[in-house]
């Protein structure tokens, strides 16, 4: 061996040392090789839903957790540790952690609707229709620490990417209520017709998305301006709606009708229908894109999705009237 080959492997030798000393010391990369423990319940495409007709909670894999009449909509923690669910009809949110154990029954206002985590803060939002409120929900002690007024009839909410903000679909009003989360105070209102359902917003927090019943639209709403820049017409709804954690596509659900819609974020069109069943509602896309889960109401069934060929891949059969769900990681 010639010291020109020596010299190589002491200097090879050398560069993995130091390569695995910045892995060891790095304060970054170990968070990232944490990040990846922590987040492994989402890894594994962890599906949660209502099942409306059995006051319960479901999850992909058949377990089910019982609950409280009239489950309606359920919101997961990022890391899938987290569930939470409201009870319509007893003004209640359930929290369950991930192996489905009961962690509280939590009262909020009337008529309880849209349930949201927030991506960062031990925060939850819930969206009370007969009261006209949001209740603000501590997730480490399951109390409620606040009551924002919003306006007539809040339907669901969502947080922007970076949680300063979020906004809140009044269909008693035809608006977006805004609401800054470090004061919880409402800010803005966002003028949009007819009956705003749900509602979704693109990674980038350019584009707030509303499903609107009364128009049977989308409307694709400028955050920049607060202006309407277009209406996608969908199906009948009401509507569930969901932006890919990619921000691709859009995802419409129509539950009058047997359809999901897809729509093109990058050209704001309908580019196909796809029938599922009647009564789809509840849909989100798993947190890699591969997937989009459909609860179908009157076939008591979710429906898996590939977004590749966007065609059936499964249908699995659940309790009754599965009717939102969760997908860790997708907000």
């Amino acid at each position: 061996m010639t010291t020109v080959d020596k010299a190589a492997i002491v200097w090879s030798i050398g560069i993995v040392v130091i390569a695995v000393a910045i892995s060891i010391y790095n304060p970054s990369l170990q968070q990232a090789s944490d990040e990846i423990v922590v987040n492994s319940p989402v890894l594994k495409n962890d599906i949660f839903f209502t099942l409306q007709g059995d006051d319960s909670v479901g999850r992909i894999n058949g377990e089910t957790f019982d609950a409280g009449p009239k489950m309606t909509y359920i919101s997961s923690s990022s890391d899938g540790e987290l569930i939470l669910a409201t009870s319509s009809a007893s003004d209640t949110v359930f929290a369950f952690d991930n192996d489905g154990n009961n962690l509280a029954s939590i009262k909020v206002g009337k008529t309880p609707k849209g349930v949201k985590i927030h991506p960062f803060e031990h925060i939850a939002f819930v969206a009370n229709e007969n009261s006209g409120s949001i209740s603000v929900m501590d997730t480490q002690t399951f109390q409620v620490t606040k009551e924002i007024p919003v306006g007539t009839i809040p339907h669901n909410l969502i947080f922007s990417p970076n949680g300063n903000t979020a906004y809140v679909t009044l269909q008693g009003e035809d608006a977006v209520a805004v609401i800054d989360v470090n004061s919880l105070l409402v800010t803005d209102s966002i003028s949009v017709e007819k009956l705003p359902h749900n509602l979704d917003i693109s990674p980038d927090g350019k584009y707030l998305f509303t499903a609107n019943i009364g128009t049977s639209d989308v409307a694709v709403i400028d955050l920049n301006t607060k202006e309407i820049i277009k209406r996608i017409s969908v199906s009948t709804g009401h509507h569930g709606i969901d932006v890919s954690p990619d921000g691709k596509r859009v995802y419409v659900s129509g539950i009058g009708s047997n359809l999901v819609n897809v729509i093109d974020v990058k050209t704001l069109k309908l580019i196909k229908t796809i029938p599922v069943g009647d009564g789809p509602h509840g849909l989100r896309t798993s947190l890699d894109n591969s997937k989009l889960y459909v609860g179908v109401t009157g076939t008591n069934e979710i429906v898996i999705i590939d977004t590749q060929n966007l065609m059936i891949q499964e249908n699995i059969p659940v309790g009754n009237v599965p009717f939102w769900i969760a997908s860790p990681g997708n907000y």
